[in-house]
């Protein structure tokens, strides 16, 4: 992520807050945005989904395999194919979340995780900051998945994930921006 510290606040002038469940809260503002160094705009109204954050993980097998999920989606009503991802815990830091995860939707283990990046899921309404890894030096395991989750592996060639990708073969943000950034990077070492 870029740097926090370069973050400028909009000066608040009102707030309610319609919805606040498990995973999320809803936030309806009344505020002033930055215009420049020291100049705000009109007042606006927004609407904001605040979400503790997640992690979604590009996880290969020695055979040069792309771990990933197939899961019925309810927002998208449908089945998508994904990198493994999850929601953080309060406090939990974001290796330790792709850890839990990967483990818990795939039932695999990783020798070593490496960041990939971070970005904003949809930062026109929710603060959601989604954490890719690449996980590597896999050992199988048994799924643990949560309930309500069912969730089919599929494992499928790197080569095949590329072309799917370059095919617009997926259709999950994380997922295509977990994939690009690992192709980008698999290219580099070539």
């Amino acid at each position: 992520m870029p740097d926090p510290s370069s973050a400028v606040s909009a000066q608040l002038i009102d707030r309610s807050v319609p919805f606040s469940g498990r995973l999320l809260r809803v936030e309806l503002d009344r505020a002033k945005e930055p215009a420049g160094p020291d100049e705000y705009g009109p007042e606006v109204r927004r609407e904001v989904v605040r979400h503790p954050g997640a992690v979604a993980i590009v996880a290969v097998t020695p055979e040069r395999r792309l771990v990933m999920v197939r899961q019925y989606r309810y927002a998208a009503g449908r089945f998508l194919l994904e990198i493994p991802a999850g929601t953080l815990e309060p406090g939990e830091h974001p290796e330790d979340t792709a850890r839990r995860e990967l483990r818990e939707e795939t039932g695999y283990s990783a020798e070593t995780l490496r960041p990939l990046g971070s970005f904003f899921s949809a930062p026109g309404f929710c603060d959601e900051v989604i954490h890719l890894f690449r996980a590597e030096g896999l050992t199988p395991g048994e799924q643990d998945t949560d309930f309500g989750e069912d969730i089919d592996l599929v494992e499928i060639p790197v080569a095949e994930g590329r072309r799917r990708l370059a095919a617009g073969g997926f259709e999950d943000a994380k997922t295509l921006a977990g994939l690009g950034l690992f192709f980008l990077e698999e290219r580099g070492r070539s």
